[in-house]
């Protein structure tokens, strides 16, 4: 009797979520049976993934992504790496929920990905875990659940989730998870994950980890691609030239580069970027430093040394820029928006040069302002 009562308050529960717009993450169910994946063209060779990501945070049928994708493949890029989004409370919290209001439905998703394919961009999507009402000094590195148990049960369920339909879509690549470094040294856990993800998608596989604790993480042997994003301090003092940012990337370069050879994996730059803000060389992570100082040619002068100091290194599978524009309205005003996207900037045409420009380029023959615009516009 009491297990039955138990069954009814679940049904509602899970009935109640629905209706507010959540789908509950807990209980994965019987997996699919696997499904042969839609033949693509796939980008080959060094440097084959040349793309921007694309954040996927409305569920709204109308939501204009298709727009996106055709302004990202325009702009030459082959790839598309799209990035679906799973909360959390805050970093204690041990359940996961996807917000319905807040994420495309699962056939959007694999329309998406049918469409960018006709584009002729291969695709990434990489899901990644946000907190809902975060604490002081908190963000996903620091998640440290009362149960690990239960975090790592919702969390394998997700993950499992969006192979299933990125393999029945054909994506190109899948990331297992994006930033997660509390739980890194946890290998049991991510290579169990990883087994289970390799027998529903059949593309190649990477993680997304911070840009100083790659090589901390403990399960690079398992993947294929070794995932890294770019916030780097390149601080070199006022209004840096390209040449004196790339100085800064050299040392950084090298100690990748050695690394790498150690883990024998590609690199994949997962999150390329730096804010239209005075402050993006020094604090590239950091986006709400300087909100109200715009520096559109210090963006794009990161931009270049970035391309400068790494385009054709063989070890190097791409790069991918974050981020694009992703809602109708949003301004991108280069003395306006000092978020990441580079669309209607300087940095944008950096970006879309390198997208177009063959790999064996000469990499020092670009053009950028030479002048630096005030503080502020």
């Amino acid at each position: 009797m009491h297990r039955d009562k138990a069954v009814v308050f679940g049904i509602f529960v899970l009935a109640v979520a629905a209706a507010l717009g959540f789908r509950v993450i807990r209980g994965g169910g019987a997996e699919p049976a696997y499904t042969e994946p839609v033949s693509q063209t796939k980008p080959t060779g060094i440097g084959e993934f040349r793309g921007a990501c694309l954040q996927l945070h409305s569920g709204a049928a109308d939501h204009p992504y298709e727009q996106y994708i055709d302004e990202i493949a325009r702009a030459g890029a082959n790839t598309l790496c799209m990035t679906v989004a799973a909360y959390q409370e805050n970093c204690s919290s041990t359940s996961i929920f996807v917000d319905l209001r807040k994420t495309p439905s699962d056939e959007k998703i694999k329309s998406l990905i049918a469409y960018a394919h006709a584009q002729g961009l291969a695709v990434v999507l990489m899901p990644i875990v946000l907190l809902e009402n975060p604490r002081e000094g908190e963000w996903r590195g620091k998640i440290n659940p009362s149960s690990w148990p239960d975090w790592w049960e919702d969390y394998e369920n997700y993950i499992m989730h969006y192979a299933w339909l990125s393999d029945a879509a054909g994506a190109e690549v899948f990331m297992v998870g994006s930033e997660l470094v509390s739980t890194e040294s946890d290998t049991e856990k991510w290579q169990e994950l990883i087994a289970r993800v390799r027998k529903a998608f059949h593309g190649r596989l990477s993680y997304s980890s911070n840009w100083d604790h790659y090589s901390q993480v403990t399960f690079w042997d398992d993947l294929d691609i070794v995932g890294m994003t770019t916030y780097h301090d390149l601080s070199v003092g006022d209004n840096p030239t390209v040449e004196a940012i790339m100085g800064k990337w050299e040392p950084i370069k090298k100690t990748i580069l050695d690394w790498q050879a150690t883990v024998n994996r590609p690199i994949m730059f997962t999150e390329v970027g730096w804010p239209n803000q005075i402050t993006c060389a020094q604090y590239p992570w950091d986006y709400y430093r300087s909100t109200d100082k715009p520096d559109p040619v210090g963006q794009a002068r990161c931009f270049e040394a970035f391309f400068r100091v790494w385009e054709g290194e063989p070890s190097v599978a791409g790069y991918l820029i974050w981020e694009w524009r992703s809602y109708p309205g949003q301004v991108t005003d280069p003395q306006k928006d000092t978020s990441y996207v580079p669309c209607d900037k300087p940095a944008m045409d950096v970006i879309s040069r390198h997208f177009h420009a063959p790999k064996a380029r000469d990499t020092h023959s670009a053009v950028l302002p030479t002048s630096q615009p005030t503080a502020g516009g």
